[in-house]
C-alpha cells in the first residue's frame, strides 16, 4: 500500500542539528563554562514535554532569571534550514501526500521556526512541549496518525535518530532513518509513494 503522508523530525532534518554548538553557547552565557551540567540533560524531558519552563530551568541551573528569547540568535545561528530537505518535503505534497511535523522540541524554539515561517506548509506539527508526549513514547506518534487521520502502513517518518526510527516502526509506520543525504532519503520515500 502507498503511503499518503510524511513525518519529517526538524533538527538533523529540516534543520541542520547544531545542538552542541548551542548548548555551549547558552552555558557560555549563563556563566557556566563550555558546558551544561548533567541537570540540563536530567530535565530535557520534562522541558520538551512542556512540564517545566524554559525561564525556570535557565534560574535553577545559573541562579538567575533569564528572558524567554535570551538565547534566540544561540538558536538561529547553529540550526540552519536544509533548503533541500524543505524541496523535497514541497514535491511530496505536490504529488498529493500530506507532510507534517513531529519533533522533541522546547517552546522558544517553536516560537523561532513560526516566526521564520518554516512549518507554515506541514499541517498537523507536532510539538512536544504543546503535546505533553515526546519520541520516542508510542503515544506522540499515535496522535501523529491520530491527527493525519491515516493508518500507520500509510505514513512514513522522516528522523536522525535511530532510536526514534525505530520506535515509529514498532507502531507500523515506514522509518526511514536520514543521514544527512537528502537524495538516499527522497529515494526512499518515491519508493514507498509507488515511484
Amino acid at each position: 500500500m502507498a503511503i499518503k503522508a510524511v513525518i519529517f523530525d526538524l533538527g538533523g532534518v529540516i534543520f541542520t542539528l547544531g545542538e552542541q554548538g548551542y548548548r555551549r553557547e547558552v552555558a557560555r552565557r549563563l556563566g557556566l563554562g563550555d558546558a551544561l551540567p548533567a541537570a540540563y540533560e536530567e530535565a530535557l524531558p520534562a522541558l520538551q514535554r512542556g512540564e517545566l519552563a524554559e525561564d525556570d530551568l535557565w534560574e535553577r541551573l545559573s541562579g538567575r532569571r533569564v528572558p524567554l528569547d535570551a538565547f534566540d540568535d544561540a538558536w538561529e545561528a547553529h540550526f540552519r534550514v536544509n533548503p533541500e530537505m524543505l524541496a523535497l518535503a514541497a514535491e511530496l505534497r505536490d504529488r498529493g501526500l500530506k507532510t507534517a511535523i513531529l519533533s522533541n522540541t522546547q517552546a522558544s524554539h517553536v516560537a523561532i521556526m513560526r516566526r521564520m515561517g518554516v512549518l507554515a506548509p506541514f499541517d498537523p506539527v507536532l510539538m512536544s512541549c504543546e503535546v505533553g508526549c515526546r519520541k520516542p513514547e508510542p503515544a506522540i506518534f499515535r496522535l501523529a496518525l491520530e491527527r493525519l487521520g491515516l493508518p500507520a502502513e500509510q505514513v512514513a517518518f522522516v528522523d536522525d535518530v535511530p532510536e526514534f526510527v525505530a520506535a515509529a516502526r514498532s507502531l507500523g509506520i515506514h522509518g526511514i532513518r536520514h543521514t544527512g543525504d537528502v537524495a538516499a532519503t527522497r529515494a526512499a520515500l518515491l519508493a514507498l509513494v509507488g515511484e
